[in-house]
């Protein structure tokens, strides 16, 4: 059967990617070695250019085709597979919301999943990453201090609820998964997100979910930046607060929050991996 079909349909049953990203692959099913092909440079060089989302689609869902080959030989259960590939959706959905249309345009982090570089692991995203480095944030000596050379980093996807035992879940068991699939041991996560501000205090209730999950992580950085908490709470990284209309209770505090010369920003948290099995 043609791969980049049977990845399509597959993904679709699974719920990882709408109908409409289906149709959209279609029109390439008649290419698929092509696609193969570019997939396969896509993933050993981390580079492919099209103008076409439609196109990036179908060679994102051909790497993926290739990664589960790679999930299997590790031993990896196919449900992780799954759950780490439903961000093709995640990500085709937001750029309908943005206006760009069908397709997928952000396939520089797809390229993390289908090189196996990071995996979702029931709530949360997992990423493998040396120690790093920001000189931003007035926390540079802490994270040379806290964390060791190789570390967790983690992400939130959106889709779901941010439910504080899920999350807690999710940390406990992705240093089991990469000792036991890669043989590699990890002892301290890392978050950086506009989530773990601290500022986010002054307008969200304390018994918010976004509030409780940044206690998880020992915030030891944070520099203002109005950019993400706009996108991801009003889906725009610039807002006229004038003729918006809240509409959520989370918008609404938020907006009031803003006009009121309020701003946003970034945190940067840490969590040794040993808090989460305890």
């Amino acid at each position: 059967m043609n791969t980049l079909i049977r990845i399509a349909r597959d993904l679709s049953e699974r719920g990882c990617i709408s109908q409409e990203d289906f149709d959209a692959a279609s029109e390439f099913f008649g290419r698929e070695g092509e696609m193969r092909a570019k997939a396969q440079k896509f993933i050993g060089e981390g580079k492919f250019s099209s103008s076409d989302l439609k196109e990036k689609l179908a060679v994102t869902l051909c790497a993926a085709d290739i990664a589960r080959v790679r999930y299997a030989e590790r031993g990896i259960p196919e449900s992780i597979f799954y759950d780490t590939m439903s961000d093709i959706g995640v990500w085709t959905a937001q750029a309908r919301r943005d206006g760009e249309g069908e397709g997928l345009s952000n396939t520089p982090w797809l390229l993390h999943h289908v090189r196996l570089e990071l995996f979702k692991l029931g709530r949360l995203q997992f990423q493998p990453i040396k120690r790093p480095v920001i000189l931003d944030m007035g926390c540079a000596l802490k994270i040379a201090r806290m964390l060791p050379k190789l570390c967790l980093n983690v992400h939130i996807p959106r889709g779901g609820k941010l439910d504080l035992s899920a999350c807690e879940a999710s940390l406990y068991g992705a240093p089991m998964f990469f000792e036991k699939y890669f043989r590699q041991s990890y002892s301290a996560f890392c978050c950086l997100s506009w989530l773990l501000y601290p500022g986010n205090k002054a307008f969200m209730k304390e018994k918010s979910n976004i509030l409780a999950f940044s206690r998880l992580f020992e915030v030891i950085g944070e520099k203002k930046y109005d950019g993400d908490a706009l996108y991801y709470i009003f889906g725009a990284r610039k807002i006229d607060q004038k003729s918006i209309t809240p509409l959520t209770s989370l918008q609404a505090s938020a907006l009031e929050y803003y006009k009121s010369g309020g701003a946003f920003g970034l945190g940067f948290g840490v969590r040794n991996a040993q808090k989460s099995r305890g």
